[in-house]
């Protein structure tokens, strides 16, 4: 009965222990998963709008430069 009793001990320390693993496995996934959602906020909500803009200010100084008759600046000869 001893033996039996020690084999159920174990089976219960060995399903503790991957549970807790299995809690911080979870823990460090879900943390990778918020930092990504910030960054990805920041960079839709900050970066992307003054990449755009900046996008566009050069194309628009390109098409005036054109229309204009003046030197393209991606001509370097």
């Amino acid at each position: 009965m001893a033996e039996n009793g020690k084999n159920n001990l174990e089976t219960v320390l060995k399903w503790i222990v991957l549970v807790i693993l299995a809690v911080v496995a979870m823990k460090i996934v879900f943390s990778a998963f918020a930092i990504a959602w910030v960054v990805g906020g920041v960079l839709l909500t900050k970066v992307l709008p003054l990449v755009a803009l900046v996008w566009l200010v050069m194309k628009a100084v390109e098409w005036f430069r054109e229309r204009n008759g003046g030197p393209n600046p991606a001509d370097n000869s």
